[in-house]
């Protein structure tokens, strides 16, 4: 069992009660909403994201495994439902990569960051050029850079998050970290902007 999973009563669980979703869902909604947001790249989707994942995580918490990690199970529904809209948008939704994100990542809005608003500002700028070359990324690919990379996954949850195997996760790390690479090196040499 993982350290994050929730442990059962002696009497096998069958479903969450509502309390329970309640409080697993404040404890890790933060987690849930920063991948949502690396996936879709701006706040408003992000956050359409994560109400549906939560809300379809919700409507189905009876098929929920007690022996697995919350997080784990509410991002593989977030996952499925972003890959479900880029399928279903891919031909009708243009998305610019040179436009500038809404807003600060959740992370930057907390109390206690640095308030010298030049480290707001180049974090900023970093957080901007991260996400316009996420965005660039065939989805596949981002979704596991950002579970390993952005949200340190270990292989095994990627695995059952992206729903599938532990060397198709490798695979997709590696060909997804040599884009970004390309990408990166491509912006340096100012052909990106």
């Amino acid at each position: 069992m993982t350290p994050d999973a929730i442990t059962a009563t002696p009497a096998a669980e069958t479903a969450l009660d509502a309390d329970r979703f309640r409080d697993l869902m404040e404890r890790h909604g933060d987690k849930i909403y920063n991948f949502a947001w690396r996936l879709a790249g701006n706040e408003s989707d992000a956050r359409d994201l994560t109400q549906e994942a939560f809300a379809r995580a919700f409507q189905h918490r009876d098929r929920f495994d007690f022996t697995r990690p919350f997080d784990a199970w509410v991002c593989r529904i977030l996952h499925n439902h972003f890959l479900d809209n880029v399928r279903r948008y891919e031909h009708r939704r243009s998305i610019s990569y040179d436009a500038p994100t809404e807003g600060l990542p959740l992370t930057e809005t907390l109390v206690g960051r640095d308030p010298n608003p030049l480290d707001a500002l180049m974090r900023e700028e970093r957080d901007r050029s991260v996400q316009r070359a996420l965005n660039l990324l065939p989805p596949l690919y981002r979704s596991a850079v950002i579970l390993c990379d952005l949200e340190n996954y270990s292989y095994e949850t990627i695995a059952e998050i992206l729903e599938c195997p532990l060397g198709t996760v490798r695979s997709r790390l590696h060909e997804g970290r040599r884009l970004l690479r390309q990408i990166f090196a491509a912006e340096a040499a100012g052909g990106s902007r």
